[in-house]
């Protein structure tokens, strides 16, 4: 990178003179005219900057050779809080812009450094740097310009701070594992020859909320454009689609297809840690007379009724409740044993009772349930299909013994 010279005496003069200009103005009327695109303010702080860039000094231009060229500006001139001054943050700003987007309009005619005055146009040079400049910094999304040599942030069009990764991923060690994920996806992109894949990061906000980043992006030379897109939308959405796969619609409890893979998960599970793991399979006794007497509207209502009824009477996080196919129910408890489990069950009964479904044409005279528990103390995985088995013939025998019972497998 070719610096400026340390004589800052050529641009001095032209510096005072914006300075002492707009200096006169508050912050509140220097926002609204930096707004503005075609604001005097704008002007003059682009010509100031094409003053700069004409130099002969200059062979390349960077956007760090003006913060260098500002820092000293400000130290000649003794202002006070430069750092905190709006109008030098708003002259850093565009001349970062403007830089960058002079060296990408540089790029993509094939001039790797800066011709002299004679042999460039300024007005094709200034259309250039608007075109760049206008793309960069108002398309709506993140973007973020990286050397892929050194790692330094190139340039940002959005407010974010120096430090970005520390104060993006504050956890070394999540960090560490984003790095490594991110380099794996610029050697991947080059030797593929393809744009940098998305990928989902968590990033830590300033306000300490914790957002999900898609982060994707294109390499250009030794440098690369990452991309950002928030993708909180995108899944809560996939949230949405996946309760409903596994939701069953009329009950509004976890579906037969989630119970399936629930519980080849909690086998796996149970087997790491030697525990036991029990089901209650549940039935509506006479659901049959149920619906041909009071009709599928009301059938329906008491599936509902009794899904969330079992749901509600869960005593563990853990506990889960699942419609097994169409009147049968079905409860899975980690770490229980045929004790606890047989003492879950009798809530469950007790809590169908105080229901009190109304049922005409059942022996008590309200819905009641019959359940088969089968406990595994030492669970398996390959075991899934025998598990499910022991609990329905214990289901079958509580019906044979006259329904609204509680049989436990002995198997």
């Amino acid at each position: 990178m070719v610096k400026l010279a340390t004589d800052h005496s050529s641009y001095k003069q032209h510096f005072v003179d914006f300075w002492q200009r707009y200096t006169l103005y508050n912050d509140e009327h220097l926002e609204v005219m930096s707004n503005q695109m075609t604001s005097s303010l704008r002007l003059d702080a682009y010509c100031l900057f094409e003053t700069i860039q004409q130099s002969p000094l200059r062979q390349s231009i960077f956007y760090q050779d003006f913060d260098d060229l500002l820092s000293n500006l400000t130290c000649l001139e003794q202002i006070v809080n430069a750092d905190q001054c709006l109008l030098l943050l708003l002259l850093r700003q565009w001349w970062r812009e403007w830089s960058f987007a002079l060296s990408m309009a540089t790029k993509k005619h094939g001039q790797f450094g800066m011709k002299s005055n004679e042999h460039r146009t300024t007005e094709s040079t200034s259309l250039e740097i608007s075109k760049y400049t206008s793309l960069f910094a108002h398309v709506p999304i993140p973007l973020c310009n990286v050397c892929t040599l050194t790692g330094n942030i190139i340039r940002l069009n959005q407010c974010l701070l120096a430090a970005w990764w520390l104060h993006a991923y504050p956890d070394p060690q999540y960090r560490e594992q984003v790095q490594q994920r991110w380099q794996q996806a610029l050697i991947d992109a080059r030797i593929n020859n393809t744009d940098i894949e998305p990928q989902d990061y968590q990033v830590s906000c300033k306000n300490g909320e914790q957002i999900t980043m898609e982060i994707s992006g294109t390499i250009i030379g030794n440098e690369f454009l990452a991309i950002f897109k928030d993708a909180t939308q995108r899944l809560a959405a996939e949230d949405i689609l996946r309760d409903m796969a596994f939701l069953d619609s009329l009950t509004q409890i976890a579906n037969r297809r989630c119970f399936d893979e629930t519980l080849h998960n909690q086998l796996e599970l149970m087997q790491q840690q030697l525990k036991p793991l029990s089901m209650i399979l549940l039935d509506i006794d006479y659901f049959k007379q149920y619906n041909d007497n009071y009709g599928h509207i009301k059938g329906d209502e008491c599936l509902y009724q009794i899904a969330q009824c079992i749901a509600a009477t869960m005593n563990h996080e853990k506990d889960f409740v699942a419609r097994f196919g169409g009147e049968e129910f079905v409860v899975l408890m980690p770490s229980t044993n045929a004790k606890q489990a047989f003492n879950t069950a009798l809530q469950i009964q007790q809590a169908i009772t105080q229901l009190a479904i109304k049922h005409e044409y059942a022996e008590l005279g309200y819905i009641t349930l019959s359940m088969g528990i089968k406990t595994l103390n030492r669970p398996k995985a390959e075991e899934q299909l025998i598990f499910v088995d022991a609990a329905d013939k214990a289901l079958y025998q509580a019906k044979g013994k006259g329904r609204n019972t509680i049989v436990v497998s002995k198997e």
